[in-house]
């Protein structure tokens, strides 16, 4: 599912991000939190041993190792593994390889799908006595191959021949929850499509609504030749600002604190890129390993925006949705800005 199925009043609603529990180590998560809000779950855990008070303090257990994750700022996968670390907590929603015995070892191990070498290797490692549904068990059985992600709560650990991922919770990404009870109910099984917003939700850039292209010639003709510097003057002359030199350590190409989405003011970084390569957006156009994302990410914007002159690959989503869509959090968005939306921009707000 795309974002532009999802209605737009609810695309850019702050929601909780929760995760439906397939794997969890409970002992783990006790352990991970924090020694006053591990006494407020003592207080809080209802008594009982059936099946429904038992998935009722699990997600609550869930949910406060979630608000202790964001408090502490915990990291994406990604920004783990680049740290490189001895042990790191992190929380990310991946791809892994199908895990086909996981129905009869007592404990698996299985390969995490990413878009970067690390130098080594990157699984996860659990016991399956673990798992504590049958559809989490089916979705690790199969896996990346049949398009499942998997929302994971985890400690990574440096070995020397390896990373690996002791998880602590590992499941789908999840909006049906208490805190989006008012907001949400639509979106309860789209959870690995939230978080990105089209460019036409930025009220800034609205009018492009009221422009389409009739062919690809039309826009990659004009895209092709206009400078990155001229995008650049067109998106901070549209939100009256200055524009910034460039230069090499930045962490982005433009931040924003007078974006608006749906009437509310957020914080925005950009990253934009001309047509020094007028071709589709890949990774190794965004700095070895995508640092340029992980920069702008860093930068703690509400919404991170990459730009291009053509279209943006399938893995610069992916990788941009990993670092800025995470368990646990709710304000943090991105939006992808094509040469075909780029064009309707300028053209609608008369640029071109």
């Amino acid at each position: 599912m795309s974002a532009s199925k999802i209605p737009d009043e609810l695309r850019c609603k702050d929601l909780f991000h929760h995760i439906d529990m397939g794997f969890l180590n409970r002992r783990l998560c006790i352990t991970a939190l924090l020694p006053e809000v591990r006494e407020y779950f003592f207080e809080h855990q209802k008594p009982g041993s059936d099946h429904m008070t038992v998935l009722s303090n699990d997600h609550l257990l869930v949910t406060l190792l979630l608000d202790v994750c964001e408090a502490l700022e915990v990291p994406p996968l990604l920004t783990a593994l680049d740290r490189a670390r001895p042990k790191h907590l992190f929380r990310s929603t991946e791809r892994l390889a199908p895990c086909p015995e996981i129905y009869d070892a007592p404990r698996v191990r299985h390969a995490v799908e990413l878009d970067f070498d690390f130098g080594k290797p990157v699984c996860i490692a659990y016991h399956t006595s673990h798992l504590v549904s049958d559809t989490g068990k089916m979705v690790l059985e199969q896996g990346a191959a049949e398009g499942y992600v998997n929302s994971i709560v985890g400690l990574l650990h440096n070995h020397a021949d390896r990373f690996e991922i002791e998880p602590l919770v590992i499941g789908a990404p999840w909006l049906d929850h208490p805190r989006n009870a008012d907001k949400a109910q639509d979106l309860m099984w789209f959870g690995r499509d939230f978080g990105e917003i089209l460019p036409e939700d930025i009220e800034q850039f609205a009018r492009m609504k009221e422009v389409n292209a009739t062919s690809a010639d039309e826009w990659m003709h004009v895209m092709k030749s206009i400078s990155e510097t001229q995008v650049k003057e067109a998106i901070t002359d549209l939100l009256v600002e200055p524009s910034k030199k460039d230069w090499g350590g930045e962490s982005d190409d433009h931040f924003s604190a007078n974006v608006t989405v749906r009437g509310r003011r957020r914080t925005a970084a950009f990253l934009l890129k001309g047509p020094s390569r007028f071709a589709e957006m890949t990774l190794d156009m965004c700095g070895s390993r995508a640092d340029q994302i992980h920069r702008m990410v860093d930068t703690e914007a509400e919404l991170c925006v990459v730009q291009h002159c053509h279209l943006i690959g399938s893995r610069v989503r992916q990788t941009l949705r990993s670092l800025t869509v995470l368990p646990g959090g709710a304000k943090k968005k991105y939006c992808l800005i094509d040469g075909q939306a780029t064009w309707r921009i300028l053209k609608a707000y008369s640029y071109i």
